[in-house]
């Protein structure tokens, strides 16, 4: 019995080991748990907040790096602006800078060229540089007008001295308002030849329109191109392009240089223009010459109008000496101003009015 009794005692029954078992066990993972808590380092966070944490500065070096490449574009974008504005305001200072006002004493002296020291010089001994067109209507322009259309360059040393027969010859006819003076291109042949630039011009005139292109700037640079009309009459008239290129109302043309630009070498704008008064001086019988065929082909396009100019009997012997196009009008007899009425290089010199006081 006591055998009995002590081996009972000695092996409790199974339910009750299995009980102490699991109690064992969950005081071992209670132990455990406290035990992997205890041996997390002072001062971390949770992994779930670890995780958070990471995902919140992946957000935000996301947003950083965006906002990065943004300013980096904006940076970007801003220095190509100021590299071409900085480039613009170059061109615009440099083709001002060829560019200016004319002396006011270069247009006095023009002013100075009487009708006296035309005929004087007459055609200067030059040859006839017009030339006839005969297959076409005559051109309007767009003031239903004759028009006189100029193609041309500022780098051109044969434009620079063809533009001034040209201003003389317009200025029998109307006004320049605005001429702006330049020089040709300081490396083509006759560099630095002084001018006038028809680019930023302003004529007016009550008998016919002037229509100027000026394709280049002294150095090359780009200025203005032709209408669809005005390429129209480049390709057929002037095919191979040449400057300078003069079409009169498409009655007559010239292409090409009207004399030689040597003599105007080393002369100032201002030295021309003083030249030009006398007549005897080889500039004032090469432009003035020049200027004479100009004025009778103009003549023709307008009528004999005016009459101060075109009924004077230098440019009257010029005007009967140019073949004429079937398109030519006729003039109609008009009453004439007299052929000896005073004129200048700028224009019919009227008389004054007669003012009234009111009685």
């Amino acid at each position: 019995m006591s055998s009995s009794a002590s081996r009972k005692r000695a092996n409790p029954p199974t339910s009750q080991t299995r009980s102490l078992g699991r109690t064992s066990q969950a005081s071992t993972g209670s132990v455990s748990k406290h035990v992997q808590t205890e041996a997390r380092p002072k001062g971390t966070l949770p992994r779930q907040l670890q995780r958070a944490g990471r995902r919140r500065g992946v957000s935000s070096w996301r947003a950083y790096r965006w906002w990065l490449v943004g300013a980096t574009l904006i940076l970007i974008g801003a220095i190509v602006g100021l590299f071409l504005f900085l480039s613009y305001q170059n061109l615009t200072t440099h083709t001002n800078a060829s560019r200016s006002a004319t002396d006011p004493q270069v247009m006095n002296n023009l002013a100075l060229i009487n009708d006296s020291q035309f005929s004087k010089v007459g055609t200067g001994d030059l040859s006839n540089p017009l030339r006839v067109i005969a297959d076409r209507p005559m051109l309007r322009g767009s003031g239903s007008k004759p028009e006189f259309f100029y193609w041309g360059a500022e780098f051109c040393p044969y434009c620079a001295a063809e533009r001034w027969p040209v201003v003389v010859a317009l200025s029998r006819f109307g006004t320049f308002s605005q001429l702006p003076e330049t020089t040709s291109s300081d490396t083509d042949a006759y560099p630095n030849t002084a001018t006038f630039t028809f680019h930023g011009s302003a004529y007016q005139s009550n008998y016919l329109d002037f229509a100027p292109v000026e394709l280049e700037d002294r150095e090359g640079h780009p200025l203005e191109g032709p209408t669809v009309t005005q390429q129209q009459i480049i390709s057929s008239l002037n095919p191979d392009g040449s400057i300078p290129f003069l079409d009169i109302a498409n009655l007559y043309l010239v292409r090409g240089q009207s004399f030689d630009p040597g003599i105007l070498t080393g002369l100032s704008q201002r030295d021309i223009a003083l030249q030009l008064t006398d007549p005897g001086t080889p500039v004032a019988k090469n432009i003035l010459g020049v200027a004479n065929y100009l004025t009778a082909a103009i003549c023709v396009a307008t009528e004999d109008q005016p009459a101060s100019v075109c009924k004077t009997s230098y440019i009257q012997f010029i005007e009967k000496q140019l073949p004429r196009s079937p398109y030519a009008p006729t003039p109609a007899p008009s009453a004439s101003l007299p052929s000896d009425l005073p004129t200048t290089a700028l224009g019919l010199i009227a008389p004054l009015p007669i003012v009234r006081r009111p009685q």
